[in-house]
C-alpha cells in the first residue's frame, strides 16, 4: 500500500525533520491492551481476523501491535490450520504508524522477532514488519481505504506545545482541534473518519474530552454520526506501565447508531475486575460494574456520569431547577486575578515601601474555611487606577510602586501579556476590578475534596485559584449552605474533571452548570434556616435543609 500524503511528504510540515524526542509517549499495560482489543471485538474466536483491517495510529514500540499480531496468528491457526505467510489477506490485515523513527525501528524488530518465533521465515518476517509498520504522521497521511478496527493509545500532547506550522496544519484538517484541545482529539476525529461501515475505534486516552469545553466539538461529532459502545472512566486507576497523572478512560466507538451504551467508573484494574468487563460469550456477568444506557449523551453534552441512577437524578434537577447564574437576579460566577508573575505581584505582607492604596488584601485558596475565613496576610500589588475603569496607574504619581515594579521589570516583561502590550508592561494578566474587593461574595477554592465554600463580607480580593459568586437576589449565606450540600457536590463531581487522590475542580464552567432552586421559590423561614446552618460542620443538617429546598 503506498502512502499518499496531503503534502508532498508529511516531513514538509515538520520542516524536514521529525521531533527529536518521542511525542507524548505513554505505554499501556498488557492486560489493559487485551481488554481494549476484547471490547473492540478483535478476538480470534469470533472470525478470521485476516479478513479485517486493523490500524494502530501511534504504535510506539509496538505493544498494541504485538498483542494484535498474536491474536491474528491465533485466528489463522483456528480458521486455516496452517498459516500461509505469503497470503495477501495477511499482508493487508495490519497497519501501524508512528512519528518517531526510533520507535519504528523498535516496533519492526519486535514484530520480526515475534513472527520468526511463530515459524515465519526470517526474510518474510522482516518484509511483513516493514509492510505493516510505516514511518508517518497519522494526522497528515492520506489513508486510501477504511479500517475495521482503529485501536491504540494516542499521544498525550498539549496542542499549543506543537511547532506553529504543524499546529496550523492540524487545525486546517481537523475541526475538533479547537480551543486548547490536546492532540489526541484530532486522533479521534481522523480515526473515526477511517472506520468502515461496521468498523470500531477503541482508544485509551485522557478523559478530559468527555466533560471539558475543548471536547465539545468532538462530542458533537460522536453524537451526530457514531455510537459509543463502551465508555470506561479509569481516572482512579493506573493503566499505564509508568506512573503518570493522565486521568485516562477507554472509549469504544462504532457506527451502529441507536444501540445501547455500556459504561462504568472503575476503582481498580485487578484481574477479577477486568474479567467482569470482558464481553460475555454466553450469559451476562452479574458482577459486571457496567451500567447500560439506552442512549448516550446527545448533541455534544458533557458525559457527566457513567452510572444510570446518578444520571437520572441530574436530569431531574435539570428539569426542575435553574442554573446557578439564573437562580436569582445579578448572580455572577467569576475567578480571581491571574498575574502571570505571582512572585512579584503577590506579597506575603504589606510592604511599607509601596503606597498602601496600591496593595489589596488578597485571599488565597488555603485561607478559605466554611465557618470563617483565615486570612494569611497576603497582599496583591494592584497596578490599576482607583478609577476602576481598567486604566493603569500613572507610575510617576506612585514612586514607591514605580521603584518596586522597575526592580522586577525584567521578570515582568517576560510575560506574554507584557510582550503583547509593551506600553502596559506592568499590568497583571487579568484586570483588577477594585469594587470586587468590597463586595460581599462567596469564595471557593478551585481544587478541593468538596464542600469548601466560604463567605467574604467584602474585605478581600480573590487570587486566581479562587472562584467567587456575587448576587443581589440571594442571601449569600443561604446559597453557601446549598453549595455545601451533597446534592450540589454530586453535581460538581459529575461536571468536574477529577484529580488524582479524588480532588475535584470548582471551575467557572462547572459552577455555571450547577442547578439550584430559584431563590424566590424558598420561604423566608427556609432561607433563614439555611443561612444559619451555612458555616456549620453538621453535614447531615446541611443536606436535610438542601433536600427541603430542592423539594426532594
Amino acid at each position: 500500500m503506498s502512502l499518499l500524503l496531503f503534502e508532498q511528504t508529511w516531513m514538509d510540515v515538520w520542516d524536514g525533520a521529525e521531533p527529536c524526542e518521542p511525542v507524548g509517549a505513554i505505554f499501556t499495560k498488557p492486560e489493559v491492551i487485551a481488554l481494549i482489543l476484547d471490547l473492540a471485538g478483535y478476538r480470534p474466536d469470533t472470525e478470521r481476523l485476516a479478513s479485517r483491517r486493523l490500524l494502530e495510529p501511534s504504535c510506539g514500540d509496538g505493544a498494541f501491535l504485538v498483542a494484535a499480531i498474536r491474536r491474528l496468528l491465533a485466528s489463522e491457526r483456528a480458521h486455516r490450520t496452517i498459516i500461509d505467510w505469503h497470503d495477501v489477506d495477511l499482508e493487508c490485515a495490519l497497519t501501524a504508524c508512528d512519528l518517531n523513527s526510533g520507535f519504528i525501528a523498535q516496533a519492526r524488530q519486535q514484530v520480526a522477532d515475534l513472527l520468526t518465533e511463530e515459524g515465519c521465515p526470517m526474510p518474510r518476517s522482516m518484509a511483513l514488519a516493514e509492510r505493516w509498520i510505516v514511518h508517518a504522521d497519522f494526522l497528515l497521511a492520506h489513508w486510501p481505504e477504511p479500517f475495521d478496527f482503529v485501536v491504540g493509545n494516542p499521544p498525550y500532547v498539549r496542542i499549543e506545545d506543537l511547532p506553529a506550522k504543524v499546529l496550523s496544519r492540524y487545525r486546517e484538517l481537523y475541526r475538533t482541534s479547537t480551543d486548547r484541545a490536546d492532540l489526541y482529539i484530532a486522533f479521534f476525529e481522523n480515526g473515526l473518519r477511517l472506520l468502515s461501515p461496521h468498523g470500531c475505534l477503541a482508544f485509551i486516552c485522557a478523559n478530559r474530552f468527555a466533560k471539558n469545553l475543548y471536547g465539545r466539538t468532538l462530542r458533537q461529532l460522536i453524537a451526530s454520526q457514531f455510537h459509543v459502545r463502551y465508555y470506561l472512566n479509569l481516572e482512579h486507576t493506573q493503566p499505564f506501565i509508568s506512573d503518570v497523572s493522565a486521568y485516562p478512560c477507554i472509549a469504544v466507538i462504532d457506527r451502529q447508531r441507536g444501540q445501547p451504551t455500556q459504561s462504568a467508573t472503575l476503582t481498580n484494574l485487578s484481574p477479577a475486575t477486568l474479567h467482569t468487563l470482558a464481553p460475555a460469550t454466553n450469559a451476562p456477568n452479574a458482577k459486571s460494574p457496567l451500567t447500560t444506557f439506552a442512549s448516550w449523551y446527545a448533541d455534544g453534552a458533557p458525559w457527566i456520569s457513567t452510572e444510570r441512577a446518578s444520571f437520572d437524578r441530574l436530569a431531574a434537577l435539570a428539569q426542575t431547577c435553574p442554573t446557578l447564574e439564573s437562580s436569582a437576579p445579578a448572580t455572577v460566577v467569576g475567578i480571581g486575578v491571574a498575574t502571570g508573575a505571582d512572585s512579584v505581584y503577590v506579597l506575603p505582607q504589606l510592604q511599607p515601601d509601596i503606597e498602601p492604596r496600591c496593595q489589596l488584601p488578597l485571599l488565597m485558596a488555603a485561607d478559605i474555611r466554611p465557618a470563617a475565613l483565615a486570612w494569611s496576610g497576603h497582599y496583591l500589588v494592584n497596578p490599576f487606577s482607583d478609577a476602576d475603569d481598567g486604566s493603569l496607574r500613572d507610575l510617576e504619581a506612585y514612586p514607591g510602586l514605580a521603584a518596586y515594579l522597575l526592580r522586577h521589570r525584567a521578570q515582568i516583561q517576560k510575560r506574554h501579556v507584557a510582550q503583547k502590550r509593551p506600553e502596559s508592561w506592568y499590568r497583571t494578566i487579568d484586570r483588577v476590578t477594585l469594587a470586587l474587593t468590597h463586595r460581599p461574595k462567596l469564595v471557593i477554592p478551585d481544587i478541593q475534596s468538596g464542600g469548601v465554600v466560604g463567605y467574604d463580607r467584602g474585605e478581600y480580593y480573590p487570587h486566581h485559584n479562587v472562584y467567587w459568586i456575587t448576587s443581589t437576589g440571594w442571601d449569600l449565606h443561604a446559597l453557601q449552605a446549598l453549595l455545601r450540600s451533597q446534592i450540589v457536590l454530586e453535581q460538581i463531581r459529575a461536571y468536574s474533571v477529577q484529580m488524582r487522590g479524588g480532588s475535584i475542580r470548582y471551575q467557572a464552567q462547572v459552577l455555571r452548570q450547577v442547578r439550584v432552586p430559584a431563590a424566590t421559590s424558598l420561604t423566608a423561614n427556609l432561607i433563614h434556616r439555611l443561612a444559619a446552618a451555612a458555616p456549620s460542620g453538621n453535614q447531615a443538617q446541611l443536606d436535610a435543609l438542601a433536600e427541603e429546598a430542592f423539594a426532594l
